[in-house]
């Protein structure tokens, strides 16, 4: 379709403003096409592969001895009850030789962290509290901070958010993988609890599934897995060569595989989740948290652009694959081309006011029609085939799953534009506490893309309207403005149904799951 489009758009003749934006818009788009590919591959690779993911690799080598394993908890200002039951589940860790070091992290309020490290008191020695006050650098920070406290005999380190559930059997069935001298870190999955009674959790559920079920598949199958801040288990020694964690990054998780596999380490996923934690309770907050996850890896590329080069290119030395080069780039690039595509979009937008002021009139051929809605329905289908056949996914889940995807659009865009441009942007947690519930604060959390899916629809209804002759091209872009105007007020139903939720009182935060087991 791109190299059609070039051959349509040569053939015209239109007024330059026109001319100008439309082919500004075209380059753009082409642009963004590999990165589109490769992450496109990685997210269909599971279901075009079927399961030929190598259970050789998931499955470590029977346990001839038990390292000790160091697993820090970072907090901050956190409900002590979540963090309590947290501390309980890994006291019940069926492994024999492990601490628990909790990290305090500037929380003001006492009664907030004074119920935990009296938990910890009475979980015995295994469990050290630490409160510490000025810590700068977010989660990084802390996880920095409490690294040096860790029992110098500790070969690996493990990472648990405040709020998981970690099944007993999770170092037992994992530390295996370390008899590999070069292996660096072993990451589980991100999975959640809880979530069964909210419509707004449970499709967020399904959401995250998605990326955990297919491109994390990907990316370990390339050597380019990644860790994602908890159910982390890495070894000491790689983590203390590669410099700790980046204080600098908000996603300071996927960051430190770059340097861990610069350093010649390997690395394994594995599919099946060891420790479930919390949907956040608000759509506010769960957008904040995709703001993080999309700016960090804008962060990352910036900072390592120089190791995924070649060396005629300027690159720098690693230990980096070439497959890894690959993806690792291109976990920030098409970051990056997401707000790349949103300008192409503004540009088209404006090549078609410019068309409307300029009384231009260009017919769409059937071709370019059919190619548009046969591209349109097959990327439909194969979003659908990838819940149902690798998620697992009920199609009222996909469903779910893909409305919740789509009302992240907007936040996911100015990420991406904020992350491109350099505009500074700081971490912020995701919060355990569950609000009382409020239509108000709901509608003005999802403000942003009500006002913007708003404006995006009168435009395209203006566009329609003032079209000289039915204009073919202008009638297009008149409808992808109503698709993304969509889009985007789907924030407003899903920050609604949130609220919903809260209201009628039936998130369950301490529901209990099956174990991996059973």
């Amino acid at each position: 379709m791109l190299v059609w489009g070039v051959r349509f758009l040569a053939g015209l003749s239109l007024s330059t403003p026109s001319t100008a934006l439309l082919w500004s818009a075209l380059a753009l788009s082409i642009v963004t096409v590999p990165s589109a590919v490769v992450t496109t591959r990685e997210g269909w690779e599971p279901l075009l592969q079927g399961r030929r993911h190598d259970d050789r690799r998931r499955r470590p080598p029977r346990i001839a001895r038990f390292p000790k394993v160091s697993i820090h908890v970072p907090v901050h200002a956190e409900p002590p009850e979540v963090v309590i039951a947290t501390l309980d589940r890994l006291a019940r860790l069926d492994y024999p030789d492990f601490e628990v070091l909790v990290v305090d992290n500037n929380t003001e309020d006492p009664e907030l962290w004074r119920p935990v490290e009296e938990q910890c008191r009475r979980l015995g020695g295994r469990f050290r509290f630490f409160h510490v006050d000025g810590i700068t650098g977010a989660k990084a920070g802390a996880l920095n901070w409490v690294l040096p406290h860790a029992d110098p005999a500790a070969e690996l380190i493990a990472v648990v958010d405040a709020d998981y559930h970690v099944e007993p059997s999770w170092l037992q069935d994992t530390v295996g993988h370390f008899a590999e001298p070069r292996m660096g870190f072993v990451q589980a999955p991100h999975a959640y609890r809880g979530h069964e009674g909210s419509r707004f959790a449970t499709w967020a559920n399904w959401e995250y599934a998605v990326f955990f079920r297919t491109g994390m598949v990907s990316l370990d199958r390339h050597g380019a897995g990644l860790t994602v801040g908890t159910m982390s288990l890495i070894r000491t020694s790689a983590l203390v060569e590669a410099g700790g964690w980046a204080e600098w990054c908000l996603t300071e998780d996927s960051e430190l595989s770059i340097r861990i596999h610069a350093l010649g380490y390997h690395s394994v996923y594995l599919t099946e989740p060891y420790g479930r934690g919390l949907v956040p309770p608000t759509f506010e907050a769960y957008r904040r948290q995709r703001f993080r996850w999309t700016y960090g890896p804008v962060q990352e590329l910036g900072r390592h652009g120089r190791l995924f080069l070649p060396s005629f290119l300027g690159g720098r030395g690693s230990e980096l694959t070439r497959s890894q080069r690959l993806h690792h780039a291109n976990h920030g690039i098409d970051v990056a081309g997401i707000g790349v595509r949103a300008i192409a979009l503004g540009l088209g937008v404006a090549g078609a006011g410019s068309m409307v002021i300029h009384d231009e009139v260009v017919r769409m051929p059937f071709e370019l029609w059919l190619g548009a809605t046969a591209s349109l329905l097959g990327s439909w289908v194969l979003r659908l085939l990838v819940h149902r056949r690798v998620v697992g996914a009920s199609l009222g889940q996909a469903v779910g799953a893909t409305l919740a995807f789509a009302s992240l659009s907007l936040v996911i865009t100015v990420a991406s534009l904020r992350a491109t441009c350099g505009v500074p942007a700081q971490w912020h947690r995701t919060t355990k506490f569950r609000p009382r519930s409020s239509a108000l604060r709901a509608i003005r959390g999802a403000s942003t893309e009500t006002l913007t899916g708003s404006a995006l629809l009168a435009l395209g209804v203006a566009l329609l309207t003032s079209a000289s002759g039915g204009s073919g091209l202008v009638v297009m872009v008149a409808i992808a403005l109503f698709a993304k105007g969509l889009v985007f007020l789907s924030a407003t139903a899903m920050a609604l149904m949130a609220d919903r939720d809260l209201r009628r009182a039936v998130v369950r935060p301490q529901v209990e799951f099956e174990s991996v087991a059973a």
